[in-house]
């Protein structure tokens, strides 16, 4: 038995409170397990349990019965049905065990004991009488119609069914008919809750499926945005790594050297920027272009470095030398 928890009960009585106060809320399709449960546990006054045991054990006979145990067992059949007609059930029941005894593979004996079973109210044994008799006969109408009507005090609706309505293409009985329709209205009755769970159980899963899709959306979505904006922060426009002067927000401390825009437009100190040893050395030129001669014989520096303007404090400085140079 199912252990339940204080939780689970607590649950349970406040589902059970809000129900009460609003029946209609048992039509929910949330709550379409628990109003199957309530119409299958409806009451039922003709509900059997197989509370009963099992028949008397009939010893099995190898080989065809002689005609003495033919003959015998009929007599025993004709005794079973005199009790029977004077109500003496279990008496009738007991001549129907000789009866198999003597000859245990006729359908017809068989069939007859399940009835007289189910008669006395034993379900149990004339379900086990009625299957044996369909193994040896699978068309012996009195053990169909048997087993059919044990099938529906048990709620084996689909069971009962098929057996009650073999029963009836072979032999049509008005009062097996009734019971015939009672069994169909149940059975249609379940099978439409069968196809509503499916139905009920296919829109979750497709419910699940979009919302499986558009979180896998969303986080694409933002794995390109934080791409996109790891490569803004990572470059300034141009393709300018970070780090380069210009590169963060803000600029280069002291703004932009006069005449930088066209240098950065420039293929060759472009492409040269691209390179994680070039672009250091050209920032430290920009901010103290005094340091390019140092950097002339850089052959990858080299060729871009003549294309950085000077800075004009370096570059005033450089053309008054060059001025008194050209005095002396």
């Amino acid at each position: 038995m199912p252990a339940y928890s204080d939780a689970d009960v607590a649950a349970l009585n406040r589902m059970l409170k809000e129900l009460r106060r609003h029946p209609d809320d048992i039509h929910l399709r949330e709550l379409i397990a628990l109003k199957e449960w309530a119409m299958e546990s409806e009451s039922d006054d003709e509900r059997w349990t197989l509370s009963d045991g099992e028949p008397e054990a009939i010893p099995a006979k190898n080989g065809e019965p002689s005609d003495a145990d033919v003959d015998a067992a009929m007599a025993a059949k004709g005794e079973a049905v005199e009790l029977h007609g004077e109500g003496k059930q279990e008496e009738a029941i007991a001549k129907m065990g000789e009866a198999l005894t003597y000859n245990p593979s006729n359908a017809m004996y068989w069939g007859m004991r399940a009835l007289y079973h189910l008669e006395f109210n034993k379900p149990r044994a004339a379900l086990h009488d009625a299957n044996k008799a369909l193994e040896l006969n699978p068309q012996n109408v009195r053990a169909l119609r048997v087993r059919g009507t044990v099938n529906r005090h048990l709620g084996h609706w689909e069971d009962s069914l098929k057996d009650l309505s073999a029963a009836q293409a072979i032999d049509y009985d008005d009062k097996t008919n009734e019971t015939l329709k009672y069994v169909q209205s149940r059975a249609t009755h379940r099978h439409r809750r069968q196809l509503l769970r499916q139905h009920a159980e296919e829109e979750a899963a497709a419910r699940r499926q979009e919302e499986l899709r558009r979180q896998r959306q969303m986080e694409a979505e933002k794995a390109a945005a934080a791409a996109e904006a790891q490569t803004a922060s990572g470059s300034m426009p141009g393709g300018m790594p970070r780090g380069f002067p210009g590169g963060v927000p803000g600029g280069m401390p002291g703004g932009m050297p006069p005449g930088m825009e066209s240098v950065l437009q420039d293929p060759e100190i472009m492409a040269a920027m691209q390179d994680p040893e070039v672009a250091p050395k050209l920032a430290q030129m920009m901010q103290n272009p005094m340091a390019a001669m140092s950097m002339m014989n850089d052959p990858k520096v080299g060729p871009g470095a003549g294309g950085v303007p000077p800075h004009r404090g370096a570059a005033d400085g450089a053309s008054g030398s060059t001025r008194r140079d050209d005095l002396d």
